[in-house]
C-alpha cells in the first residue's frame, strides 16, 4: 500500500502541474480589468491538490519497509454501500428522465437513506419534506426563479 500511494503523490502532482502550466492558461480566460480572475478559483484548487498530494507523497516516503500490513484498505461492506449509493444515482437519473426533477430528488434523498440503513419512518418523511420543500421556497418563492 505504501508503493501505491508514492506512486499516487506523484501522478496527482504531474497532474497539478499539467493542469497549472497547460490547462488553466489555455481553457479559462483572463477576467476583464478590474476584476477577480475566473483562473483564480481552479488554480487554488489545483494548488490545494498538490500540497495534499506531497504531503501523501512524503508521509509514505518515510514509512518503514518492514510495517505489516492491516489487511485491504477498503472493506467489502464499504463496496457494498458505495454499490447501493451508485444505484440510487442511477435510478434518480432515470427518474429524472422520465418524470421530472421532484421524483428524482424524491429517490435520491429517500434512496439514500434507505441506502445508509435508516428505517424510521418519520425520518424517512420529514427529511425529504424538508430538503425539497425548502429549495422549492428558496428558489421559486425567495430568488423568483423557475423551478421545475
Amino acid at each position: 500500500m505504501r508503493i501505491a500511494n508514492v506512486i499516487s503523490g506523484v501522478v496527482l502532482i504531474l497532474f497539478g502541474l499539467i493542469m497549472l502550466l497547460l490547462i488553466i492558461p489555455t481553457q479559462i480566460e483572463e477576467g476583464p480589468q478590474g476584476m477577480m480572475s475566473p483562473r483564480l478559483l481552479p488554480q487554488m484548487m489545483i494548488w490545494l491538490i498538490m500540497g495534499l498530494s506531497l504531503l501523501l507523497f512524503l508521509s509514505n516516503l518515510r514509512t518503514p519497509r518492514g510495517g505489516a500490513e492491516q489487511g485491504p484498505p477498503i472493506s467489502r461492506a464499504e463496496l457494498v454501500a458505495f454499490g447501493k449509493i451508485g444505484f440510487v444515482f442511477v435510478l434518480a437519473l432515470g427518474l429524472f428522465l422520465i418524470f421530472g426533477a421532484l421524483a428524482a430528488a424524491l429517490a435520491l434523498v429517500i434512496g439514500a437513506l434507505l441506502a445508509l440503513g435508516e428505517r424510521r419512518p418519520l425520518v424517512l418523511v420529514i427529511m425529504p419534506l424538508g430538503l425539497i420543500g425548502g429549495a422549492y421556497l428558496l428558489f421559486y418563492r425567495v430568488l423568483g426563479t423557475a423551478f421545475l
